[in-house]
């Protein structure tokens, strides 16, 4: 089923990216950065495996989310998927459980980043202005679910995730 469905994330990058520069003219936005701080943990399989333990976790692609980019030190890149948890279902939860994969450096690996969040379904403004998001809520609840289902993870270095300059840090992350 996942695989059914990397056309509509590349169609979503596209039009988050289009969409982003009109949207920024009046203070709203389509994409956003992934604070450093959000990094949950490196998964030693290619992000399509990834997507697969994703679905029988319960977490569905997130199509609607903004398109995520992390900028360190080096070029800008953007999420290969944005996906959802909603502990209560979708229609019934308050919060919702966001992970963001980007592609390893050789693309062998999957580096997710975590936050918990207001709903977008139940509290689309809160969601959207990213009031009360909490990456280490998000961070515990993703390797929570990991562990219980047996899935081994790392916790590694940025220089060791993105290269040699990733530890550079031109500020405070974004919160």
């Amino acid at each position: 089923m996942t695989h059914e469905l990397r056309f509509l994330e590349r169609l979503r990058q596209g039009v988050a990216s289009l969409l982003h520069a009109p949207l920024s003219l009046v203070g709203l936005y389509a994409e956003r950065e992934t604070p450093r701080e959000q990094y949950a943990f490196t998964l030693h399989e290619p992000y399509p495996i990834v997507e697969a333990q994703l679905h029988r976790l319960g977490f569905v692609r997130n199509l609607v989310s903004s398109l995520k980019y992390r900028d360190y030190e080096t070029p800008p890149e953007t999420t290969v998927a944005s996906w959802v948890r909603y502990p209560e279902g979708a229609l019934a939860s308050d919060h919702q459980l966001h992970l963001a994969l980007y592609a390893g450096a050789d693309r062998s690996t999957t580096d997710v980043y975590a936050h918990w969040e207001p709903s977008w379904i139940r509290h689309p403004i809160r969601h959207y202005r990213a009031t009360d998001v909490d990456a280490q809520e998000g961070i515990e609840r993703t390797r929570s679910l990991f562990e219980e289902a047996g899935i081994e993870y790392a916790v590694l270095p940025a220089e060791e995730r993105i290269g040699g300059d990733a530890a550079a840090t031109t500020g405070p992350p974004l919160q």
